[in-house]
């Protein structure tokens, strides 16, 4: 999607000022953009940071969550379903959290994967893991003294593959009926979502 899409998609509705999905991606209701600010626990000037010279905020300029927000929509709410056929909305994933994903490590614990997995299946997974990111090992585990890696350490990319692993993989197909895999979004890059407004 070329940068100056995304800008127009961003930008809102047409001069006409309704808001309606028939001129943006998304449904720019004022019950829609509640029920998105609530399903991620945010206020409207989350998303919306640009402000007119009334102070008020301007809808319909582009900003970095306006951006992400329809990245999410296009690429993941409207192409994966739950295995019943459910749609997805902000609220399956984010459930009231804008940053929903586990990065805090007091309370984590070491894992050891071989305790359910053999060893064979654990590299198949791992180096599925490794293309789907376009990472190598250290990006999720730590290297002992002695050079090897230790993979039962708790990491933040650790803690957050396994939050999606365990909530996604298996949880959410796409709109063919196929299995998520972390390839599904990441796509080869472990940062997927737009961190810029192309401006």
């Amino acid at each position: 999607m070329t940068k100056l899409l995304l800008i127009l998609l961003l930008m809102g509705v047409a001069a006409a000022g309704a808001h309606a999905d028939r001129d943006h991606v998304m449904d720019t209701s004022e019950e829609n953009m509640k029920r998105i600010a609530a399903s991620l626990g945010v206020r409207c000037t989350h998303c919306h940071t640009v402000r007119g010279p009334d102070g008020k905020p301007d809808f319909k300029a582009p900003s970095l969550f306006k951006q992400t927000a329809v990245h999410m929509k296009v690429h993941f709410v409207d192409g994966l379903r739950t295995p019943d056929g459910k749609a997805l909305e902000c609220m399956s994933c984010h459930r009231g959290n804008a940053r929903f994903l586990p990065r805090d490590l007091t309370s984590a614990k070491p894992s050891n994967l071989s305790e359910r997995m053999p060893r064979r299946e654990i590299y198949r997974k791992m180096k599925a893991i490794e293309s789907a990111l376009g990472v190598d090992c250290e990006f999720c585990h730590v290297r002992r003294e002695d050079g090897r890696l230790a993979p039962e350490q708790p990491t933040r990319h650790k803690q957050m593959a396994k939050y999606m692993m365990d909530h996604y993989e298996g949880s959410l197909v796409t709109s063919d009926g196929s299995p998520v895999t972390c390839a599904t979004c990441h796509a080869g890059a472990a940062d997927f979502l737009p961190r810029s407004t192309g401006e």
